[in-house]
């Protein structure tokens, strides 16, 4: 009897545990910055666009040079927040090296900002007047890990693989 009741007790937890990552994972689609593995031609937002071959061409030119851009800076935001954790981990840690360190991380950060501001800049410069309208004033997200579809979410400053979809472009 008690066999039984363990059996099912453990059928019953497994269905819940299920349940819950079904729900958490969630649809998970959308444009922007994440885990996607389409381009710039993928997004909902640009297939309304309707976009011309030359378009789509000068958006993944442009696309191709901004991640090499980010992927520098990411590079370099990396080999600091190292240098930062050897500064962190001396005795007795030096509090005005770190803050440098710290703020030298920050400025590369605003670097990456600006670089995603100027590239939806490029893009919208090369929309026709009525595409722009389609757009709207939010934007679109294409670029780092660009493209649409299914994954884990991220949305704005969620860290890696965060989304600069929409509503994100306007934040910065």
């Amino acid at each position: 009897m008690s066999f039984s009741k363990t059996i099912v007790g453990l059928v019953a937890m497994i269905a819940f545990l299920g349940a819950t990552t079904a729900f958490a994972w969630g649809p998970g689609g959308g444009c922007g910055m994440g885990g996607g593995m389409g381009g710039c031609g993928n997004c909902p937002a640009m297939g309304n666009l309707q976009l011309t071959a030359e378009q789509k061409d000068q958006m993944n030119v442009m696309r191709t040079e901004f991640l090499k851009k980010q992927e520098a800076l990411r590079a370099e935001s990396a080999q600091k927040k190292i240098e930062m954790m050897e500064l962190a981990s001396k005795k007795p840690a030096d509090e005005g090296a770190l803050t440098k360190k710290r703020e030298e991380i920050w400025a590369i950060q605003d670097r990456m900002r600006a670089e995603a501001r100027t590239m939806g800049t490029k893009f919208r410069s090369i929309l026709t007047p009525e595409q722009k309208e389609k757009l709207g004033p939010g934007g679109f997200g294409c670029g780092v890990g660009g493209g649409c579809g299914k994954g884990f979410g991220g949305g704005p400053n969620a860290g890696r693989g965060a989304g600069l979809g929409k509503m994100a472009l306007n934040r910065y």
